[in-house]
This record gives structure tokens, C-alpha cells and sequence, in this order.
């Protein structure tokens, strides 16, 4: 008969070797978007074909932006954490409408854009902290004497569905007697104001400015109107993997730390990107770099 040291001993070492063969295991049970990523050996992120600088589709094609760069990062960084020697990244164009049922649904690990953060938004999704702040304002042509919401009474006033911009034309419809229009994405919301369908734009201003410079005729519109909002804009993520969003923020909060995060800046937002070259010439706002000196994930309003 073995004596009762023995049989502890014998069982410590048993209970060791049971937790040494399931921690992994159990490590990669906490984040299922880990464990999908090192099966396939792929990650699938989301971006957007018209949102310039943060997320668009260059000359080639290809998504390019900010809010992209920062998602590369995040692509090595799992990569980096799952030992894979390659990590093939799959990206999936989304648009406004479409993202949150996307990342709900497991289309797509991360979406890589201006999404802003709201209290509505977090019942469905979950947020990084936030890489960018922007402002929600209007586009309008230049020569349209459109200053304030009064000067919309009896006009056209789009925006993309499901963007903030959408909730804030909702919201103003009563008060300002506009006809509303809600385009696909931002490609076709420009499209209504160049061709004369709307008269004006409502959505992050960082947009808008990308949408201008980009336009045939850039001199012919401009920013206009009362700031509706400050949007903390961030990448969009599932609700149900915490792990998947610590490394997210990880990830970025490092990037935001360094001398990068300015190299980034410069980039995207104060050289020429884009298929016409275009210079937003945006330095970043004290809201900016406050939200990189203390990273959070929690909305603006």
C-alpha cells in the first residue's frame, strides 16, 4: 500500500501534468477569434471603399487609411501571440449599414474604419479604444449660402445609413423641416451633393474633407454648419471575445505610445494620399492627441 505522501505526490504530479497538457487548451478557449485565426491561418477584417484617410480602396484597388495601418498592426500582433510564421490578412469592404451585422455575425474579426462609439451601438458590438476623434458637421457647394440647419428648411439633406450622421438627420428632420435621403455609403451621399439631389452632408467632418479633396472640383464645397457631435472613432469588434479586444487594445495603446502613432498621422492625414495625390493637411486636434495620451473605450456622449 502506497503511503498517503506517496499518493499526494503521485497526484500533485498527475493534476500537473493535467494542467500543462490543457492550458493551452484553455488559453485559446477564452478567445475564440484566436483559436479561428490559427486554425485557418487567415484573418478577416473589415474596411471601408470611401472613407479617406482612415479606410479606403487605392489606386490598385486595395484598402489603404489610417484606421487600416492600425489594423495591420494588429494582424502581427496576433500572428506574433499565436507563433505563426505567416498570416495570410483577408479583407472584407463593408459599408455603413452592413458593418455591425458583419462583426455580429463573425464576417469579419475587426472593422477597420471611423467607427464612432456609442452607448447604442456597444449593446451590439464592442470597441477598441479610440484611435481618432472627429466632429459631425455638413458638406455643402460653396456657393450655396448654407451655413446653419435654418438655411436647410424645404432642401435635401443625406447622409450614409447607419452612420451618426444618419441619427442626427433623424433628429433634426422636425425641427428644420428638411426632406431626408439616406444613401448606401459615402460614395453615393457625395454623389447626391455633386449632382445637385441634395444640398447638403451630414458626417464626420475628417470625412468630409477626404470626400472634398478627393472630388473633381474640391474648391466648389465646404465644411459648413454648427459641430453636431464629437465622435471617438475606433475600430469595431465582436462583443463576445474579451481576449480578442485586450489584444486589440494592447496593440494599439502601444502604437499611441511611440513616435508611430505620429509617423501615422503624418501619412494619412498631412501628405498626399489617395489616387489624386490629395494633402488633407489636418494636424491632430487637442481631442486627438488627448485620446492617445489616455487611451479609452468609452463613448463620447
Amino acid at each position: 500500500m502506497s503511503s498517503p505522501s506517496a499518493l499526494t505526490t503521485r497526484a500533485f504530479a498527475a493534476l500537473l501534468a493535467l494542467a500543462t497538457f490543457t492550458a493551452p487548451l484553455a488559453a485559446n478557449a477564452q478567445s475564440p477569434i484566436l483559436e479561428q485565426i490559427r486554425e485557418s491561418g487567415t484573418i478577416t477584417m473589415g474596411y471601408r471603399e470611401g472613407a479617406l484617410p482612415f479606410s479606403f480602396s487605392d489606386i490598385k484597388g486595395q484598402p489603404s487609411g489610417y484606421a487600416v495601418d492600425l489594423c495591420l498592426r494588429v494582424a502581427e500582433a496576433a500572428r506574433q501571440k499565436l507563433g505563426l510564421k505567416d498570416l495570410k490578412v483577408r479583407w472584407l469592404p463593408l459599408t455603413a449599414q452592413s458593418r455591425v451585422p458583419a462583426v455580429m455575425n463573425g464576417l469579419v474579426t475587426v472593422d477597420c474604419a471611423p467607427n464612432t462609439n456609442t452607448v447604442e451601438r456597444q449593446k451590439q458590438v464592442a470597441f477598441s479604444v479610440a484611435h481618432y476623434v472627429s466632429v459631425v458637421r455638413m458638406l455643402v457647394r460653396s456657393d450655396s449660402g448654407i451655413q446653419s440647419f435654418d438655411d436647410l428648411r424645404g432642401k435635401v439633406v443625406v447622409t450614409s445609413a447607419g452612420s451618426t450622421g444618419d441619427r442626427h438627420v433623424r433628429r433634426l428632420k422636425p425641427q428644420y423641416a428638411f426632406n431626408d435621403v439616406y444613401a448606401k455609403d459615402h460614395n453615393e451621399s457625395f454623389l447626391l451633393l455633386e449632382t445637385g439631389r441634395a444640398q447638403a452632408f451630414v458626417l464626420d467632418d475628417v470625412v468630409l474633407y477626404g470626400l472634398r479633396a478627393n472630388s473633381k472640383a474640391p474648391s466648389q464645397y465646404t465644411v459648413a454648419g454648427p459641430a453636431l457631435s464629437i465622435e471617438r472613432n475606433a475600430l469595431m469588434l465582436p462583443k463576445s471575445d474579451p481576449e480578442w479586444k485586450q489584444l486589440v487594445d494592447q496593440t494599439l495603446t502601444s502604437v499611441f505610445a511611440g513616435p508611430e502613432v505620429v509617423a501615422l498621422q503624418k501619412r494619412w492625414f498631412q501628405q498626399p494620399i489617395g489616387a489624386r495625390g490629395i494633402n488633407l493637411a489636418l494636424t491632430p486636434s487637442p481631442e486627438v492627441l488627448a485620446a492617445w495620451k489616455q487611451p479609452t473605450d468609452q463613448a463620447a456622449e
